[in-house]
């Protein structure tokens, strides 16, 4: 995420670098000519200011020549105070309303908003793979407490059994029996562990403390069951797909990839047109001298420009158009697949959903049957041999249950994906 942060700043440059096409500029220039025949000293200083509106442009400045100068480059004496000038440029068909400039600023514009998107994007991935982690460790530690719940009952079990076996109430295998039963179990447990271990490992990597650093956490931090399991109604899906490709960065970013080419179309527009600028300025000299113009001019001229083919900026609209055809189907299939992300989403937390409830049911007729047969071994109609199978079914059937909780979390965090609800006000109670 920290890395993701990092295009906001590269953005805020690249906007930043396109505030500067309009910086004001200031030029000096002395020069001198003393080996020649004609000896002068000549100073040079002025601005340049672009501007924002209409591509219009100001610039000033002052100059002054002393010394002999050739009839040629009579224009480079002035009086001794100097010469002011200043003036503007005014375009009135080409870059008028766009340039190269402007369209540059607009642009680092929506730069700036895909910044934000990509930020966006990464959150998103971030709380789906956190989600995940979340119920697989939790999954994991319910795994444990079966597991540690039937070994439980065969260590109890196994007191009994033996005093039953010395009294010659029972015979000795059912002792072995139990015994076996109390190893296979106890294996299972340190492989939940392992796993239970192994998840918060993972977990870690999105559990962090005030530095920055991993925590592994413990089973003390385990929720005490699982919440209440919701579904997705036909009714809440039709909504959440506007929902979602609202809020969807990878189709937002198109969208916003689209407007920058729209501006692209705009400029090589712009540069089919033909150049006509109107300058006026004015010149002003003061000081002692000979007056050899002015002392005060104003200035005033249209310039027409035109490339005959035009072909530069007839290539760039047409691979600007071609562009905008290959992004519009990219816009449409992205589209098409957010919904078909959340159709499908919806499919499996459903599935799911239906999953859970079957597995309850059989976690309860598998206990009921565990009971049934406990209670026969305990009145001599049984044997261990029958009570430990049941007791591995019950813990199977507790086992897929949990599973199938897991399952259907980790498709929650799939919707919660495809419709994007960690960039929106709130995610939805599950």
């Amino acid at each position: 995420m920290l890395a993701a942060l990092a295009e906001r700043d590269i953005a805020d440059a690249e906007m930043l670098s396109a505030l500067g096409k309009f910086d004001l500029t200031l030029r000096a220039k002395v020069e001198t000519d003393q080996f020649g025949f004609y000896r002068n000293e000549r100073i040079v200083t002025g601005f340049d200011q672009p501007m924002q509106w209409w591509g219009s442009s100001f610039y000033g400045g002052w100059r002054v020549g002393d010394g002999a100068f050739a009839p040629y480059d009579g224009k480079l004496d002035t009086r001794s105070y100097g010469e002011w000038s200043g003036g503007m440029k005014l375009p009135l068909w080409r870059d008028r309303g766009i340039d190269s400039k402007r369209a540059g600023l607009r642009q680092a514009g929506i730069g700036r908003a895909l910044a934000r998107l990509s930020i966006a994007q990464q959150r998103l991935l971030i709380v789906q793979l956190a989600t995940r982690r979340y119920w697989d460790w939790t999954a994991a530690g319910t795994r444990l407490q079966v597991a540690e719940g039937v070994l439980d009952i065969a260590l109890k079990r196994d007191r009994f059994l033996r005093d039953s076996a010395a009294a010659g109430q029972i015979a000795a295998i059912e002792v072995i029996e139990n015994e076996r039963a109390i190893l296979q179990r106890r294996s299972a447990v340190v492989e939940t562990d392992r796993l239970l271990q192994q998840t918060a490992i993972d977990l870690s990597l999105f559990l962090r403390d005030s530095r920055g650093e991993p925590v592994l956490t413990g089973r003390n931090r385990l929720p005490g069951a699982f919440p209440e399991a919701n579904t997705v109604d036909e009714a809440r899906m039709l909504a959440d797909m506007e929902v979602a490709t609202a809020r969807r960065p990878e189709l937002q970013r198109l969208i916003a990839q689209e407007r920058q080419l729209l501006i692209d179309r705009e400029l090589a527009l712009n540069d089919r047109k033909p150049e006509i600028d109107f300058n006026f300025g004015f010149t002003a000299e003061n000081g002692r001298g000979a007056v050899r113009r002015g002392p005060q001019e104003v200035k005033a001229g249209v310039v027409f420009e035109l490339p005959f083919q035009r072909r530069s900026a007839t290539g760039k609209l047409q691979s600007t158009d071609a562009k905008l055809r290959q992004i519009d189907q990219r816009e449409r299939f992205t589209r098409d697949q957010i919904l078909a992300e959340v159709r499908d989403a919806a499919s499996a937390v459903r599935a799911a959903h239906d999953r859970v409830g079957l597995l309850r049911r059989e976690v309860a007729v598998s206990r009921d049957l565990e009971d049934a047969e406990r209670a026969r071994f305990q009145l001599g109609e049984g044997t261990l041999f029958l009570v430990n199978p049941r007791e591995q079914s019950t813990a199977e059937a507790a086992n897929r249950e949990v599973s199938a909780w897991q399952e259907y979390f980790r498709a929650w965090a799939q919707y919660d994906f495809a419709v994007a609800s960690a960039l929106g006000p709130g995610a939805p109670a599950k």
